[in-house]
């Protein structure tokens, strides 16, 4: 039996591939987010209206870990959640952290519908 714990969130790993200053050569790795579950009428609320990934991205994500700076020394707390927002890789970040948000109710969504299962 699957027991579902009544939580308000969860963390969710986010793959990432950054690009370097050498051609075709990218940094990879995951880091971790914690991210709100929201009510299926939040969603609908959200999606009803025009809604950047930025305005998004703050309505869900709680904490971020698994960042470091050029020295290899971690972003840690509010300074983590803004190089997500405001830091120079905000163009990778946000959509990687929202597509990995969306993907997870995909695979869900697949996993769990009549067609795909047994297979």
């Amino acid at each position: 039996m699957l027991r579902l714990a009544r939580t308000n969130t969860v963390h969710l790993p986010v793959e990432l591939r950054i690009p370097t200053e050498q051609p075709n050569v990218f940094a990879t790795g995951s880091i971790q987010c914690q991210v709100k579950i929201l009510a299926r009428e939040e969603v609908k609320a959200l999606q009803d209206g025009p809604i950047e990934d930025e305005e998004y991205l703050r309505k869900i994500l709680v904490s971020v870990t698994g960042l470091g700076d050029s020295d290899g020394k971690a972003i840690e707390g509010d300074a983590a959640l803004e190089e997500v927002f405001n830091g120079p890789f905000f163009a990778f970040l946000q959509p990687a952290i929202i597509g990995a948000y969306f993907d997870q109710f995909g695979r869900a969504h697949v996993k769990n519908s009549k067609p795909s299962r047994g297979r």
